[in-house]
């Protein structure tokens, strides 16, 4: 069964024809499609986004929707019209394409003021129409099979062109035009006039209707005082000749931050008040101080507010992110920043292998490495704890070659501490697998600590050539090895 479109027709200010009119929504999605030579890609989180509005039902409007379509003739078939097709329409004269079948049929108006009316017929199962703006909102309506839309109407504006040529062509320039030369509202407009207005939308309203990171803005922005948060002014746009964008700060790192718990039970306003003040203070190193990006303070945000120590902690999160500079980037993507940084801390396995002699006089070399790992996990409140492993006291509860045992364990540790010690061969043998293993990956040596209290052994006595030159922790004091060792230790897995 053909679509009929009605609207009032007439020339747009730079002398396109077009006919303006309101239509379901099922049937101009029906009867339109988006061209890909020049409309971009559909957004999957946008039309997520419209597919929410269009459940929730309230305040629903949309603005007009631009569609296009060909005169298209082949004079030399039968049926073609007997002058062009757009001096025909001009004429209030009836005209119907001899290739597919689009019928265009004038309506005299009821009085001399009244404008001329036009009937657009499209034929069963054909998509004439291009889709010039309105792509994302027609897409999510398409996606909606299991709602009924059809009581719902939209406007549209239906513009006429003649050729293939002119026609792609034209329709690029408006689509650019459309896109590009309005001037639109800041995030920052468009949030205050919702967040600020509590005479018109209530607490609930607010969650209700628009989310919870609404409300939670509204609850945060009165609270931050940016004399005392004076380090984040440059994130809310409160440094001079910037433009505040306090409220969209807020709402898109809340947004952002929703996307990254998942489930978890989302954060209390006082919670969220609480880590941006951590933040803050975070931010007086003068290098995070003067970033502005939004998504390097949501990534913070995360790290602070986040129980998940699988994906780092704030600590190894704010050393990365000053070692590797990324506070210079103008603009970070928040979800990309964390999904990087907890691969980073993942790949080093919190698992630290001791390879030494165990034997009576070597015990404090192991209860200072033991004690300087507690230390870390009770001051990181690590999930995931650094354990030392010794093989002599390792147990799986059935029988296996030490050796494999002792290999497996190195591979699957993320670290190795060797003590030197009385130069016990096991534990050069240990070193020696790690170091291959490292050379055939093209890994550096920077996984294993090499130790040697002095106050039990002998340096020249215990320290090989082939070693001699790797660095090494030689003390000969037990507390001074727990220290340096903690220091190292802490180090290498980024909590300092």
């Amino acid at each position: 069964m053909s679509t009929v479109f009605s609207g009032a027709f007439a020339p747009s200010i730079g002398g396109f024809l077009t006919v303006r009119g309101y239509a379901r929504l099922i049937d101009i999605a029906k009867c339109s499609f988006a061209d890909p030579a020049y409309q971009r890609d559909l957004k999957t989180d946008h039309v997520e986004e419209i597919r929410k509005f269009f459940d929730d039902g309230e305040y629903l409007f949309f603005p007009e929707i631009i569609l296009s379509v060909q005169l298209d003739v082949d004079y030399d078939k039968v049926g073609a019209p007997s002058g062009d097709p757009f001096q025909l329409i001009r004429d209030g004269t009836p005209f119907k394409s001899n290739t597919n079948g689009l019928d265009v049929k004038p309506r005299k108006p009821r009085s001399p003021s009244d404008l001329t009316r036009y009937e657009i017929t499209v034929p069963d199962d054909a998509k004439l129409f291009k889709r010039i703006d309105g792509n994302h909102r027609l897409s999510a309506f398409e996606a909606l099979e299991d709602i009924e839309f059809d009581r719902y109407v939209a406007p549209f504006c239906l513009v006429l062109f003649g050729s293939a040529k002119d026609a792609q062509r034209n329709e690029k320039a408006l689509f650019h035009n459309i896109n590009s030369k309005a001037w639109p509202l800041t995030s920052e407009e468009v949030f205050k006039g919702i967040i600020d207005a509590p005479e018109d939308f209530s607490d609930s309203d607010l969650s209700d209707r628009f989310g919870s990171e609404y409300l939670q803005c509204r609850q945060l922005k009165d609270r931050l005082d940016f004399n005392y948060l004076s380090n984040l002014k440059g994130v809310f746009g409160k440094n001079e000749g910037q433009d505040e964008c306090a409220r969209s700060v807020l709402v898109q790192s809340l947004q952002d931050m929703a996307k990254q718990l998942g489930k978890a039970t989302p954060p209390t306003t006082d919670a969220i008040f609480e880590a941006i003040k951590r933040i803050n203070d975070t931010y007086s190193d003068k290098r995070l101080k003067a970033s502005t990006a939004q998504g390097l303070f949501t990534a913070f945000l995360f790290f602070q507010l986040s129980s998940d120590r699988t994906c780092g902690t704030y600590e190894q999160f704010t050393n990365w992110v000053l070692k590797t500079h990324q506070y210079e980037l103008q603009s970070i993507h928040a979800t990309d920043l964390i999904k990087i940084f907890g691969k980073i801390a993942q790949s080093r396995k919190r698992q630290v292998f001791v390879s030494m002699q165990f034997t009576d006089d070597t015990k404090p070399n192991f209860e200072a490495i033991k004690s300087a790992v507690d230390d870390l996990n009770k001051a990181h409140d690590l999930d995931i704890a650094i354990r030392p492993i010794r093989i002599d006291q390792f147990d799986t509860g059935f029988s296996y070659e030490i050796n494999a045992e002792v290999l497996r364990l190195i591979e699957d540790s993320g670290l190795l501490i060797a003590d030197l010690t009385h130069g016990n061969k096991n534990v050069y043998h240990e070193i020696g697998y790690l170091m291959g293993l490292n050379q055939g990956k093209g890994l550096e040596h920077e996984n294993f600590l090499l130790i040697h209290n002095d106050s039990i052994g002998g340096v020249k006595k215990d320290i090989g050539f082939n070693i001699a030159g790797i660095k090494q922790l030689r003390l000969n004091d037990t507390n001074a090895l727990r220290e340096a060792v903690k220091e190292q230790v802490s180090k290498f897995y980024g909590l300092a």
